[in-house]
């Protein structure tokens, strides 16, 4: 079985893939489709409707309706003779004159329903690039703790091939190759954990992109030790006009504003203009009936208006409004979330910033301690032991600071995200 060829992989280019490949934001065009139908299956209502119907059906025979006159030369005459075959071709035009406001406010609703789904669009692109990013980074992680790892088994390697000599020497004795030893395992135990780490951060990375999961990715993207500079407060603000949650929660309140009109619509009287041509055989309004094709027309204006329905509308109207109050709790409940992830997020900005000059002072004694210890060691004042556990905490101080710098990137995502925008 052939190895898997290594792909190399940018950060703009696997959110390019991951928005290109995502089901979810299918899902989520079609839904804007639907709703830009809607509108116009909205307007379409406002305007002339253009109807024609035709059809043929045979009838039973029945008696023909004879009158007999007593005074008359002739004994009778028909009235209403069978006809059992009907023709029936029918063109009709409906006009709605005023609905109470009805089509206007729907199709109001309708727009800024559409403009709703838009956002929460926005909202699910935003929240994919974000997810994308901190699977990038959580890659990123993986693959620096396997080579820090890597590296520390070659330290020991090196220390093991030392005292190996020493020992030939008669210098070294056999617990000290023991512990070395003991210690390799150890370093090869943390190369295995880390690279399944990196697997399985690479798993989840495919399956974002929608990638086969057994592609092997390579992040080469390096990430940058610095924060997003603006104040707290500007932040929150910003969050607040483009955040696409907002945006879409402002919508819904418009549209349900809407709605209350839609359903206070059913208190005005509805008018309607009609008018219709029929080419029919028989022609109903023809007398007496004859088998034969005939045209008549008929147009007029109707007028209708709910007297009592049992309270059906006031039920319509309070409806709309209790799902009105809804939208507008929602909206201020939506801010007060965002308000709460911007602060957080912030928060863990700053955090992260402030270890990254730990972590590197760390590092930076954990490395003068190896070397004064290996200067004891070879002078005979200090211990083999002592040499594996200070590279062991210099391991450790790097691993620290690859953790800082990549909750750095991911707090910084998570800030982009939570103020709306994507850098």
């Amino acid at each position: 079985m052939h190895a898997q060829p290594i792909r190399q992989l940018k950060l703009d280019e696997a959110i390019e893939i991951g928005l290109n490949q995502s089901k979810m934001l299918a899902i989520g065009k079609e839904k804007i489709k639907a709703a830009d139908a809607r509108i116009d299956e909205v307007k379409a209502s406002r305007l002339p409707a253009l109807k024609f119907l035709t059809g043929y059906t045979r009838l039973s025979d029945v008696p023909p309706f004879i009158v007999s006159l007593p005074f008359s030369g002739a004994s009778s005459f028909t009235i209403a003779p069978v006809i059992l075959d009907n023709y029936v071709m029918k063109l009709s035009a409906a006009q709605p004159i005023f609905t109470g406001f009805k089509l206007e406010n729907l199709e109001e609703s309708a727009r800024y329903a559409a403009k709703a789904m838009s956002s929460d669009y926005d909202k699910d692109k935003l929240e994919l690039m974000s997810m994308i990013k901190i699977q990038y980074w959580g890659l990123v992680k993986a693959k620096q703790f396997v080579m820090i790892a890597i590296e520390n088994v070659g330290l020991i390697k090196a220390h093991e091939q030392d005292v190996q000599k020493l020992q030939k020497l008669g210098m070294a004795q056999q617990s000290d190759i023991l512990k070395i030893q003991v210690q390799l395992a150890e370093a090869e135990y943390r190369v295995i954990e880390a690279k399944n780490q990196m697997q399985l951060a690479m798993i989840g990375l495919n399956n974002t992109l929608r990638l086969p999961l057994e592609t092997q990715l390579e992040a080469i993207d390096i990430p940058h030790e610095t924060m997003l500079e603006m104040p707290l407060q500007e932040m929150v603000d910003k969050a607040f006009l483009t955040r696409p949650d907002v945006k879409s929660s402002e919508y819904r309140i418009k549209a349900g504003e809407t709605q209350v009109n839609i359903a206070k619509s059913s208190w005005y009287p509805q008018v309607n203009a009609f008018a219709e041509y029929n080419y029919n055989n028989p022609n109903m309004r023809i007398v007496p009936a004859r088998s034969r094709f005939d045209q008549t027309w008929a147009a007029g204006i109707q007028v209708s208006m709910d007297i009592w329905n049992w309270g059906l509308n006031s039920a319509q109207s309070r409806q709309a409004e209790a799902q009105l109050a809804q939208a507008l709790d929602a909206s201020a409940l939506t801010k007060e979330a965002i308000q709460i992830e911007v602060m957080q997020s912030y928060t863990l900005m700053k955090q992260a910033v402030d270890k990254i000059p730990v972590t590197e002072s760390s590092i930076k004694q954990a490395e003068e301690q190896v070397r004064v210890i290996n200067v004891k060691y070879a002078s005979g004042n200090a211990i083999l032991t002592d040499i594996l556990d200070a590279e062991t905490a210099l391991l450790l101080t790097k691993m620290n600071k690859v953790q800082a710098i990549i909750d750095l990137e991911i707090a910084k995502v998570k800030l982009e995200k939570s103020i709306g925008i994507t850098l």
